[in-house]
């Protein structure tokens, strides 16, 4: 009687297998940190909120890269805080009426724009179902990790099959999230259009 090759990873390569997790999670949370101050400031979660009344706004660049750059004065909400001479850069909307600013802790200037805010929360999305995805490929990587024949993630051996279980979900449900605040990106500006 033939004996079965034992299909079980190598020590080396589960170490590597587990540097390579360690890595794609390290880069993710990198990602996710560089992206998370401008959306906190675009949802207006963060920073001082004020209005700025503008003296003057030029548009910089042109046609679909065009920009409209303001300078004014900046009243804070709450408290006693007075910027005489603030500067905001990629203003949405110009009318009569002051603008809507948030103050940022390097002293600058950032309009909240719900459209903007979910375009980031869609990256922020599609960083975390990428991650998820790697991290499900690395499991799967080891041979005695399968789901073929029909089986069920949750049939593999325990812990992979609660966390192919726990990684896939996560995966397609960043995904689905992340092509949501796509289309809210698109749907926001047209419902403020109209309202």
């Amino acid at each position: 009687m033939k004996e079965k090759p034992d299909l079980s990873p190598s020590p080396s390569l589960t170490a590597f297998g587990l540097l390579l997790a360690a890595g794609v999670l390290a880069l993710a949370v990198w990602l996710v940190s560089l992206v998370w101050g401008p959306f906190a400031y675009r949802a207006a979660l963060t920073g001082t909120p004020g209005t700025l009344t503008a003296a003057h706004c030029h548009v910089t660049g042109g046609g679909k890269y065009s920009r409209r750059d303001c300078t004014g004065t900046f009243v804070a909400l709450k408290g006693a805080f007075t910027d005489p001479s603030a500067h905001a850069y990629e203003v949405a909307r110009i009318d009569d009426r002051p603008i809507r600013l948030q103050r940022r802790s390097d002293g600058g200037y950032t309009q909240p724009l719900s459209s903007r805010a979910a375009m980031i929360l869609g990256i922020v999305f599609a960083i975390v179902s990428g991650a998820a995805a790697l991290l499900l490929f690395l499991c799967l990587m080891p041979l005695r990790v399968s789901f073929g024949e029909g089986a069920r993630l949750g049939a593999n051996p325990q812990p992979w099959g609660a966390l192919l279980w726990l990684l896939s979900r996560l995966s397609a449900g960043a995904a689905a999230a992340a092509a949501a605040c796509l289309v809210l990106m698109v749907v926001l500006p047209l419902a403020q259009r109209f309202l």
